[in-house]
């Protein structure tokens, strides 16, 4: 007997939108999304602008990154002797401001665009459902985007198990700014994450339409009406893969220079913890789970681009050109306009222009990161006393 698969992936898509959904109140809480996603009567998400409390998060933020750098030497202080340890400090502080000032400059001076970007996003989604005639469906993605979430919501969920509570009110209040700042400072990667992997689903379902049922319904062309139908369906689609590469333009803009400070703040903390940790013996959970939780949200950040971009990249290999629909000059002259367009708007992730996002760039840096280590447990051994 073989069981039908609707309701499995079905839970798998609504546990992935509740994942998701757990991320959105995160980030809320610590002050980094300042909007709200509301239900219109017609059932549109539409995201809505909370000045009263966009403006508490910007105050909120403020203060914590100004105690969060006048504590700096109270804390960092003690690393004195520690070169390395000192310029990892330093490293991070710098990048912790950095971050909060970009957050705080997208919170102040583009919170319209942020806004426009999300419910780009939320439009697109809804129209991909109608035109997919997905009613039944309710969730966001499939098995590969609950596995990505699900490390995701671990990663998220390490900084609270590492967490130290401490009875001074000074230390505390130093911990608790840290604390947020550095948290708001991760953010930048998790925005990154979600929105390349809300690209890979609209491009994935897309094609799949695309490959399935648009083919079938233009392969049955027998009449003016079906016609018509095939034809309206495939303008529909040509829209919305025009629409999903604009959006993807605007959100590349937006977050390109705050995706690479965290990249390279995420690489180089990686590089000089365990440093640290070889050297000096500390193999303790608190370190090494740090290394491992930077090295997932590059991961799971290189994982969720190469869907966007593959899922990008299979345009051109659906065959559109091949689909006979009419003998209609302009409607060709339309398709080839598209076609060509496609040779000029493939997807890269590229920061800056300095490196790509892609799987390569994670399997370069983990040969480049076991080289590392190994180099530093050899030297660890060598300078031991015998």
């Amino acid at each position: 007997i073989v069981m039908p698969q609707g309701p499995r992936c079905l839970n798998v898509s609504r546990i992935s939108a509740l994942l998701l959904r757990s991320c959105f109140l995160y980030a809320t809480v610590f002050g980094v999304i300042t909007f709200g996603i509301e239900r219109q009567e017609d059932s549109r998400l539409v995201a809505r602008d909370r000045k009263g409390y966009r403006w508490f998060c910007v105050i909120t933020r403020l203060l914590a990154s100004f105690f969060y750098a006048y504590s700096y030497e109270a804390w960092a202080g003690q690393y004195a002797e520690e070169w390395y340890l000192r310029a990892f400090f330093v490293l991070r502080l710098a990048g912790c401001l950095i971050c909060s000032a970009i957050i705080l400059v997208m919170q102040v001076w583009f919170a319209e665009e942020l806004l426009g970007l999300v419910n780009t996003h939320l439009e697109l989604f809804r129209r991909l459902k109608a035109l997919t005639k997905g009613g039944e469906k309710s969730g966001f993605g499939g098995c590969h985007e609950l596995v990505l979430l699900s490390f995701k919501a671990m990663s998220l969920l390490f900084v609270f198990m590492a967490f130290r509570l401490q009875l001074s009110p000074w230390i505390l209040m130093t911990i608790v700014c840290d604390f947020y700042t550095s948290i708001s400072t991760g953010m930048i990667m998790h925005f990154c994450f979600i929105g390349y992997l809300s690209v890979g689903i609209l491009y994935k379902d897309l094609n799949n339409y695309v490959d399935g049922q648009l083919r079938a319904q233009l392969g049955s062309v027998n009449c003016e009406q079906s016609s018509r139908k095939a034809v309206n369906n495939l303008d529909k689609c040509l829209a919305l893969y025009e629409d999903i590469h604009q959006l993807t333009r605007r959100f590349q803009r937006l977050f390109d220079l705050p995706l690479f400070l965290t990249l390279a703040q995420s690489l180089s903390a990686m590089a000089m913890v365990s440093y640290h940790a070889i050297l000096r013996g500390q193999y303790i959970f608190s370190l090494w789970g740090l290394v491992i939780k930077l090295l997932i949200d590059v991961v799971l950040l290189t994982m969720s681009v190469h869907a966007a971009i593959s899922g990008s990249r299979l345009v051109k290999r659906l065959s559109l050109e091949n689909f006979y629909v009419t003998e209609d000059k302009s409607y060709h002259m339309k398709m080839d306009l598209f076609l060509g367009r496609l040779n000029h708007q493939e997807l890269r992730v590229r920061p800056l222009g300095l490196f790509e996002v892609s799987n390569e760039l994670t399997l370069f840096f983990l040969s480049a990161m076991v080289t590392y280590l190994t180099f530093l447990v050899q030297y660890g051994m060598q300078s031991r006393p015998v």
